[in-house]
């Protein structure tokens, strides 16, 4: 039976055994569905599969390569470099780069850092939907086809959310509520007042919704 996923704010611990990764024992090693297990917990598992989703692991454990990103966000030593062979020298070198931009980017969560594997919200100046997107980001597993796959996706969900909240923040206050007042007339809420309108910006900008953007402002 699959086991009930941790909360996203607890991605600094091991999500079965609960204790926080290390570079030892608990070392962090992220699956191709984007779950993070220690290794002592994965090499315990009756079948090769995620605890979580079930899904196939379909590389072996101990090639897996463990997640130098999470390590230095729970202040462990990280090594300089893990031997990873891939089909060839093209993919270990794009493998590479896109590993250390992920491992750069995650720097971005290290005020989140708190006790016992749970990450503190508070001290961030990254907004909540940039920090969840971000964790996904983290907690993509780059040796699978699948993991890569899920990385892009979370890679694309993140660069949009950026842009989104640029956009927010430089544009006017007249000219958000004007192009918002058009995006709820545009789906057909002609029922409602201009009196509705602080009540959606505050949805919108508490819960990413993007709004309509003219083609000349992309």
């Amino acid at each position: 039976m699959p086991v009930q996923a941790a909360q996203w704010t607890e991605f600094l611990s091991c999500p079965i055994c609960y204790n926080e990764f290390d570079e030892n024992v608990h070392k962090p090693i992220s699956l191709g569905c984007s779950h993070t297990v220690c290794k002592t917990c994965l090499n315990k598992l009756h079948r090769k599969a995620c605890p979580f989703d079930q899904t196939a692991i379909n590389t072996d454990i101990d090639v897996l390569p463990v997640n130098f990103a999470l390590l230095q966000l729970v202040g462990a030593q990280v090594p300089d470099h893990q031997s990873i062979k891939l089909s060839n020298l093209g993919e270990n070198k794009h493998y590479e780069v896109a590993k250390k931009c992920v491992e750069d980017l995650a720097l971005y969560l290290k005020p989140l850092s708190g006790g016992k594997g749970v990450a503190s919200l508070n001290q961030s100046a990254l907004s909540r939907p940039m920090q969840r997107k971000l964790v996904t980001l983290v907690n993509c597993q780059l040796v699978e086809e699948e993991g890569r796959v899920r990385a892009m996706r979370a890679a694309r969900s993140l660069g949009e959310r950026t842009v989104t909240e640029l956009i927010l923040q430089h544009q006017n206050p007249q000219q958000l509520s004007a192009n918002l007042w058009a995006a709820v007339r545009a789906r057909g809420c002609q029922f409602l007042g201009p009196g509705k309108i602080d009540h959606y910006l505050t949805f919108l900008v508490g819960f990413g919704l993007s709004m309509p953007i003219s083609r000349d402002r992309r």
